[in-house]
């Protein structure tokens, strides 16, 4: 069993545990913007059970920015997460993923916010926010589930937030993904962890060899509803088209197309193309 001190995540969904290295687009969905906070510091513990079949964790955390560092006088999280593999074969050739969690915060002020960007973060204005509204009290739901066919892959997630304001508003949204490897890769599930890993090509590019790396062309909807009485935040669905260039295993190219659409007559839609060159280590 592992103990993590701070920083850590007080998140609990399958995309933002997934590092930003190995998410199949550029940004995540609109849900996980919105309801899903990146790190705060505190104390969690983790394990996996059934020989790998499924995972559990628990924490408790005090509110932070996302960088882990300043810690806000009050507010805090408690967060679980529980998820299944009921189903692995050829050595991760085929996998089916299921997940559920959920977060009870009291944050700091007693003041809650929702807000998103469309999937590209260079856009400074968010298209949905709901402003600082009342809350003493909230509760964050996540339904997750991805499966793995070999180069084919499904995900998606649920996430209902409801907050205690003077009738209680229940706001959500949803994501459904697919993505395919033309060059006959797989995504890597990790069964330790409940999530997913790097991609290594099968060959690594190289114009003198041949080597063409790995592609991968991915599509998903995602939306987000930040209204219910008396919360206006306002809609947004997205559809971001995505390809992916793995020259090897620390390096790749991605190139995502979004469409995002307000539903609004006043606040229209936006077209975003975006090209990002990504190296770790």
């Amino acid at each position: 069993r592992d103990l993590h001190s701070f920083p850590t995540r007080r998140s609990s969904d399958l995309e933002e545990l997934t590092s930003s290295k190995y998410i199949t687009f550029m940004e995540r969905s609109l849900p996980v913007e919105a309801f899903a906070p990146s790190r705060n510091a505190g104390l969690m513990i983790y394990n996996h059970v059934l020989d790998r079949k499924m995972t559990w964790a628990l924490g408790v955390f005090r509110d932070t920015d996302n960088t882990g560092r300043r810690l806000a006088d009050d507010g805090y999280a408690v967060t679980g997460r529980v998820t299944a593999c009921p189903w692995y074969a050829d050595k991760g050739e085929k996998a089916l993923h299921l997940g559920v969690a959920l977060s009870h915060r009291s944050p700091p002020g007693d003041e809650v916010r929702y807000r998103a960007r469309p999937e590209w973060h260079l856009s400074a204005e968010r298209f949905v926010n709901t402003g600082n509204f009342a809350s003493s009290d909230q509760d964050i739901l996540g339904l997750e589930a991805a499966l793995v066919y070999g180069p084919f892959s499904l995900q998606g997630e649920y996430m209902v937030a409801q907050a205690d304001v003077a009738s209680s508003a229940n706001l959500s949204g949803f994501y459904t993904q697919g993505s395919y490897w033309l060059t006959g890769e797989r995504r890597k599930y990790d069964r330790k962890k409940g999530g997913f890993s790097r991609v290594s090509p099968r060959e690594n590019f190289s114009p003198r060899n041949g080597g063409l790396g790995a592609w991968e062309l991915a599509a998903r909807y995602s939306y987000l509803d930040l209204n219910d009485s008396p919360v206006a935040g306002g809609k947004l669905e997205d559809i971001t088209l995505g390809v992916n260039w793995h020259l090897n295993p620390n390096m790749r190219v991605m190139f995502n197309y979004v469409h995002a659409d307000t539903g609004s007559p006043d606040n229209g839609d936006a077209d975003l193309f975006g090209v990002r060159f990504q190296a770790d280590f």
